[in-house]
């Protein structure tokens, strides 16, 4: 008989979820602008600027005003990814770099239009398997120049030490037995 090539274990407690909401805001400065923090790297002749590619380091500020606190950066790229409209898939890691997230971050993909929704896929340090959603609209928009936009942020994430998980664990294998 041939060794299983994974191992389940049934979870000894119950997992602990914290939820965090906060609101931010995303600051988005275009190419070719002073301070931009986005650029295209491969550019597109088609219609609507289909298949064009941008990469972007934007600022996440905890006001609407572009001279807001930075307290962290949306590091990723968005592709133009509807031959029509405007609608760029954005793919995004929020990288926190103040207070008491600082190093954590959040996984975060969607569709970037005026107003919207990002799934969260998950997280680091704090937000370790961070699950959730960032809702999104458009407070400030300065054609090719920039745009402010409105975060509300809803997450669940494990904290690092669950309190059920404080205790002794018994770690068993597919069968059930505990290994030797």
């Amino acid at each position: 008989m041939a060794t299983p090539y994974f191992t389940i274990a049934p979870c000894q407690y119950v997992l602990c979820q914290n939820e965090v909401t906060m609101k931010l805001y995303l600051h988005q400065v275009v190419q070719g602008q002073p301070n931009q923090n986005q650029v295209a790297i491969v550019p597109s002749n088609q219609p609507a600027g289909f298949g064009t590619i941008a990469v972007n380091d934007w600022t996440v500020i905890d006001g609407p005003n572009p001279n807001a606190k930075i307290v962290a950066r949306a590091k990723g790229m968005h592709i133009q990814a509807d031959q029509a409209n405007a609608g760029w898939y954005t793919s995004l890691l929020i990288i926190f770099e103040d207070g008491r997230f600082k190093g954590s971050s959040l996984q975060a993909l969607g569709i970037t239009a005026s107003t919207g929704e990002f799934a969260i896929i998950g997280g680091t340090g704090e937000f370790k398997m961070a699950r959730g959603t960032i809702k999104y609209n458009i407070v400030l928009n300065t054609p090719n120049v920039e745009s402010i936009r409105e975060l509300n942020i809803q997450a669940f994430y494990t904290p690092e030490t669950p309190p059920a998980a404080q205790g002794a664990i018994t770690i068993v294998n597919a069968t059930g037995q505990a290994p030797d």
